[in-house]
Formats: C-alpha cells, structure tokens, sequence
C-alpha cells in the first residue's frame, strides 16, 4: 500500500450539498498519461479517466465566491507519493523527490523553523543520504495534535522567556495540552506527556544523554518492515529522558544547579 498521499478540501457543507443535487457529484474527467521515458511512446502505467476535486469550483455558478490560501512550500506541502526509485529518477532531475524519506524530515525542518520562530535556538540541519537521496535533517521535534495545530497554540505553548538551546543531534517529543516550555537546553532525547489536567511547566529544564540515531537501511532488506525500507533509515532509541505526567496537577520542571544562561 505503500507510498500514498492524500489532499484535503475544505468546504462549507450547504452549498456544497446544494451543489451536489445539482450536478449528481460529477466532476470533469480528464486524461493524464505517465510515460515511462522521455520518448514519451511508452506508458509507465495504465492510462484512465480520472477527476481531480480541485476542479470542484469549476462546477459552481459564475456569482460563487471561490478564494484559496497560498502558503510557502515548507508549511504546508511534503506529500509521499514516490517509491525509493522514482523518488532518486525526480532528484537527479532537479525535483523534490516527495517520498517517504522527504516526508518525515520535512516535519522535523518544518517544526525546528517554527520553533525558532518562536525564539528557540535550534542548531542544524546535517546533511544526510538515505535511500540513495541527499537530505537536509534537523533536529527531530515532534508534537501531538493536543500539543499544538494552529501557531496561536504553539505560541502559548512555546515562549522560550527562559532561552531553549536545542543541539542538531536531539529529539523532542511533546504530548499533552497544557504543557509549557518557557526554558529549555537539550543534548540528546526528551520526551514529555501530560495527561489532560496535568499542568506542566519547564521553566528551566537541562537534559543530556545519549538520544537516538538514525541508521541508514538497505530498500532492498526483505528482512525490514516496508514502512521502514520506504524511509531508508531506522531509529535507533539509544537513551531517552522520558517525562509522564499520568495524574492531573501543577508541575514545575526547574534544575538552578545545572542551568546556563544565554550568552
């Protein structure tokens, strides 16, 4: 089953029922034909009718109010639609090579500049190669949906009033919806989960270990997990400071001894 994508739209749900009466949900057809070479003789695969829903707009009345957003490419598009060969056929042809590999990492970039937009001192990337593919990789921030979805919750979630220094080589896992990084100097793994109720506060949190590595793998290692062959590389959970907040409560994550002050 592996790679695939999916694309989402968002539609007001009366005048799109109202729409559907009228037309019966059909959608334009067309033809896109994948050729293998550049010849352009050969079919890669089967050639079908298909219908694309962004041409839903195109369905609607000329009086309908129809706008879209645009947004830079690295907050919002990193589709996996590329199996480890293709995706290596659109790199070497100056393209993005949109495959497993790309999509995960593209998260990590994408939240390391997020966090240091918010004020975080985030180091990196480091240039990588998996599956036969040249990648940037920043450090690997991670957070749920009850953490943060929008930038006004990952503001107040993230205020780095304290400094957060995070090294090129660390992780950092957020889980929990009331969780607040004020502070912050990471060497390695961390990761915090707080159950909902559960208030937690780093005001001035040091954490240094051993973190986690990201081996490269072989694509073709019939021993591996398909999900792990379309990436090109394994995690490998060295050392982890793992923080769990399983009860409701105020915590206060604050270490004087160990704590350095920004330069």
């Amino acid at each position: 089953p592996f790679p695939g994508n999916i694309n989402q739209l968002v539609l007001e749900l009366d005048p799109y029922e109202a729409q559907l009466q009228k037309t019966g949900g059909a959608i334009a057809e067309f033809v896109n034909p994948k050729y293998a070479d550049a010849k352009r003789t050969t079919f890669k695969t089967p050639t079908r009718l298909e219908c694309m829903m962004q041409d839903y707009p195109k369905s609607l009345s000329p009086e309908a109010r129809v706008g879209f957003t645009s947004m830079e490419v690295w907050a919002a598009y990193s589709p996996v639609k590329n199996s480890p060969a293709e995706a290596r056929s659109k790199e070497s042809a100056g393209c993005p090579s949109h495959s497993a590999t790309s999509g995960e990492l593209d998260i990590y970039a994408a939240n390391s500049r997020l966090m240091r937009m918010r004020g975080a001192r985030v180091d990196g990337p480091k240039r990588q190669i998996y599956n036969g593919l040249s990648v940037d990789q920043f450090p690997c921030i991670v957070w749920s949906p009850s953490f943060a979805v929008t930038w006004s919750q990952l503001s107040s979630h993230v205020t780095c009033e304290n400094g957060v220094r995070i090294s090129k080589n660390s992780v950092l896992v957020m889980d929990g919806l009331d969780i607040s990084l004020q502070g912050l100097r990471l060497d390695g793994a961390l990761v915090v989960r707080a159950v909902a109720g559960a208030r937690v506060q780093i005001k001035r949190l040091t954490v240094k270990n051993a973190g986690w590595s990201w081996k490269p793998v072989d694509e073709n290692d019939n021993e591996l997990p398909e999900v792990i062959r379309i990436r090109g590389f394994q995690i490998v959970k060295t050392e982890t400071t793992e923080l769990v907040f399983d009860k409701p409560g105020d915590y206060l994550l604050e270490d004087e001894d160990e704590w350095e002050e920004e330069d």
